[in-house]
């Protein structure tokens, strides 16, 4: 049924919010980052602002955005980046491909993003190790980082 507007704009082609509630929200990688919890909106100026994401059971949530949504679709929804706080877990090797440790905590600049630096537990004993995000070479399955293990221990004497 063609819905009839007061603004003379024709509106069968919108999305409401009923449309993205409860949809799943894939990175631009395909990875699953939860469902569409709530849709925001700017209370004067009525723009949209971004969704909020339930990342499931025990989970803190997360706020994505709009400029980091890249598509909405009937399934889901679609985003234009790799989600920063999702290598939180991931392995960390260095150069040589030598085990480093595990991401425990990551540093982002500001509330966008952009990785800072990373936190790495590198085994049931010792202390974290902060490596900075120019160390990184690449984020995958792991992190790749772009100098050896040894730089980040300090040198006992």
């Amino acid at each position: 049924m063609k819905q009839k507007s007061i603004s003379g704009k024709n509106l069968d082609k919108t999305i409401t919010s009923e449309d993205i509630l409860g949809k799943e929200v894939f990175d631009v990688d395909g990875t699953n980052i939860g469902v569409v919890e709530k849709v925001l909106i700017h209370p004067k100026n009525l723009e949209f602002v971004g969704i909020s994401i339930d990342k499931g059971f025990l989970r803190k949530g997360l706020t994505i955005g709009k400029k980091y949504l890249w598509r909405i679709t009937p399934h889901a929804v679609i985003l234009n980046i790799r989600v920063a706080f999702e290598i939180k877990g991931k392995m960390v090797f260095d150069n040589e491909g030598r085990r480093v440790g595990k991401v425990k905590s990551i540093e982002l600049e500001g509330g966008k993003n952009i990785l800072a630096s990373i936190s790495v537990k590198p085994g049931m004993i010792g202390a974290e190790i902060n490596i900075p995000a120019r160390d990184i070479k690449e984020v995958g399955e792991g992190v790749m980082l772009k100098t050896k293990k040894e730089s980040y221990y300090e040198v006992k004497k």
